[in-house]
């Protein structure tokens, strides 16, 4: 078979992974992620031995993954891999206990994409080393994939944290200087803000769950701070910790951060707008400008060609 049959069935997997992984990571509809939570807790009732009707009824995914759960080794969490996977995953709002189904999604999309990959060398080329240079592509852009979701999925969310915290310390002001604790104000402040499906509500919530169980208000900022990785937290703790440690106000402390932040997120936002212009670049040259090049000298091309046959 001909190396351009060759070439042609590889773009073509390689087309094909890059549009699966892109609708993956643009979907707005969370699919993907209520699915991954879902393999999360089916692996945790697994690991029970938890078997009601409602698991019955998964019928043959659920037996495949009792099976993967029972053939998976467990998690080295001492293992700098394992644990910059953990820590990946809490930063993209999944739980640390997600590990060994993320790892089962990562060796399941590995072995299909192989399968899709192997079937599309077939297909087109039909000879041995097209089958396996499919099938190789395939598996590694399984492994890849998810790994990629999970590091984009962190990014996205330390950025929306990031542009919320403002708004979350406004209220949190509001609510400190109408009489409320700090404790009972990031509370309030975490449910509102859950209810409204933003990112750090649930972080705020969380937060508010720790110190209600017995953790200090240090613990679990820091806590926080280390779970969402946003570097402006981490001074935000600091300056919490402080004021309640030497007794001052909380309210002028919060106040000041949350004009500092706002502040920040200004210029970011001037930043990106000032990218603009040059990523926008890129679409451009390679997109709009052929197709008007195409649109302008495509008739007189044409034309000479005529002219010349004539």
């Amino acid at each position: 078979m001909s190396a351009f049959v060759a070439s042609l069935a590889f773009f073509i997997l390689v087309y094909v992974a890059a549009i699966a992984l892109w609708r993956m990571v643009s979907s707005r509809s969370g699919g993907v992620e209520n699915r991954f939570a879902d393999l999360a807790v089916e692996v945790q009732l697994a690991d029970r031995g938890l078997d009601d009707a409602a698991s019955q009824e998964r019928g043959v995914a659920r037996t495949l993954l009792r099976w993967a759960h029972e053939h998976m080794p467990e998690p080295d969490i001492d293992n700098p891999r394992v644990e910059k996977v953990a820590q990946s995953l809490v930063q993209a709002g999944f739980r640390q206990s997600s590990i060994r189904s993320f790892e089962i999604i990562r060796i399941g999309s590995a072995v299909g994409l192989a399968l899709v990959g192997a079937g599309i060398g077939w297909f087109f080329a039909g000879d041995t080393s097209s089958i396996v240079m499919c099938a190789l592509a395939g598996g590694i852009a399984g492994i890849i994939g998810p790994t990629f979701y999970v590091r984009r999925r962190a990014r996205i969310r330390q950025a929306t944290i990031a542009n919320e915290l403002s708004d979350a310390l406004d209220l949190l002001v509001v609510s400190v200087e109408a009489g409320l604790g700090l404790n009972e104000a990031i509370r309030v402040v975490g449910m509102e803000a859950e209810h409204q499906d933003q990112e750090i509500g649930k972080e705020l919530a969380m937060v508010a769950a720790e110190i209600s169980s017995g953790r200090t208000m240090g613990e679990a900022l820091r806590s926080l701070a280390e779970r969402s990785s946003v570097e402006d937290i981490k001074p935000l703790a600091a300056t919490l910790i402080q004021s309640e440690q030497l007794g001052a106000r909380i309210g002028p402390a919060l106040r000041a951060s949350s004009d500092a932040l706002r502040a920040k997120r200004r210029i970011r936002a001037e930043e990106n707008a000032q990218k603009l212009s040059v990523k926008i670049l890129v679409p451009l040259v390679l997109l709009v400008l052929p197709a008007m090049l195409m649109l302008i000298i495509g008739p007189a091309m044409i034309q000479i060609v005529r002219t010349l046959r004539t």
